[in-house]
């Protein structure tokens, strides 16, 4: 009896923390409806077995685990889900396996400046010879719900973080938890945070450190700059051409020296075009500016 509680002790510990994840303040997010997606093909699910009923009942299953509320009540949204992918993937030596990818959108049914939350997640299971390919699908179908359920909760609770909770999270082992902090830092264009984004530019996670960059250009603080451009010169013409309308984007004098060297003098034409282009749309902006600064001084005199 005692084995049956410690072992039950890790499986509570984590319910407790999904459970509070989904809680921005003191009312949490409440899922009234879950609903398949028009746009699911009919035909590959009866394929594999799945079916409507199915998959709305794994994930509200896979929500209600993570935490949400499967109940009226406060903050009501609505959870729509489609299947975007129904494959056999190899599996090595371990033989082919069940694929699944869904794409799970909540949004509030109440009208209010909370935007709608999306998350995409691929689940998989073994196409074993001891089970029905059914249950197999079935299985990926779960694995893949609870992924994206578990990645809209982390969603949730980074919303309700302030910036040095966020600026904690990209410390975090957990790609998703670092990736949330990023996305959050972004929307809300924190320039207190960007000496901590600017440190994780060279994230393990390729998708994260590329969305970091993106997010730098979305803030617009200066300070990133010489990153970027330090990065840009050690990448491939096509990042380079990338980071080159990031650095515009931001602007600068230093960027407007870097941008009118490469559009000088950068090897691949595609650079020299992008790095142009970006000069251009920085200057556009520069002197709208600039009349705007004089206009108090002109005023004076």
């Amino acid at each position: 009896m005692s084995g049956r509680r410690a072992r039950s002790a890790p499986l509570a510990a984590a319910i407790v923390v999904l459970a509070a994840a989904c809680t921005i303040g003191p009312e949490p997010i409440h899922v009234v409806t879950v609903q398949l997606a028009a746009s699911t093909p009919s035909a590959a699910l009866g394929e594999t077995g799945l079916d409507r009923a199915g998959i709305e009942e794994a994930m509200r299953a896979a929500l209600g685990g993570a935490g949400f509320k499967l109940k009226e009540g406060a903050r009501p949204h609505a959870a729509g889900v489609d299947v975007t992918s129904l494959r056999v993937a190899p599996g090595g030596a371990s033989g082919p396996r069940a694929e699944v990818t869904v794409d799970v959108v909540l949004t509030p049914v109440t009208p209010g400046n909370v935007a709608p939350r999306r998350e995409t997640a691929t689940g998989s299971a073994p196409l074993s010879l001891y089970a029905t390919p059914r249950d197999a699908w079935r299985s990926a179908l779960a694995d893949a719900a609870r992924h994206a359920a578990e990645g809209l909760a982390l969603g949730v609770r980074a919303e309700g973080k302030g910036v040095d909770g966020l600026v904690a999270d990209l410390k975090s082992k957990d790609a998703r938890v670092r990736e949330q902090a990023v996305r959050v830092l972004g929307e809300r264009r924190s320039r207190a945070a960007v000496p901590a984004l600017l440190a994780r530019l060279k994230d393990e996670d390729p998708r994260i450190a590329h969305r970091i960059v993106g997010v730098l250009a979305q803030i617009g603080d200066e300070r990133a700059v010489p990153a970027l451009i330090d990065l840009s010169n050690a990448s491939d013409p096509v990042l380079t051409a990338r980071l080159a309308r990031f650095v515009g984007d931001i602007g600068g004098p230093e960027a407007e020296g870097y941008l009118l060297t490469l559009a000088s003098g950068h090897p691949d034409p595609r650079v020299r075009r992008a790095a142009q282009e970006a000069l251009d749309e920085l200057t556009s902006r520069a002197k709208p500016e600039a009349a705007r600064a004089a206009a108090p001084a002109a005023a004076a005199r």
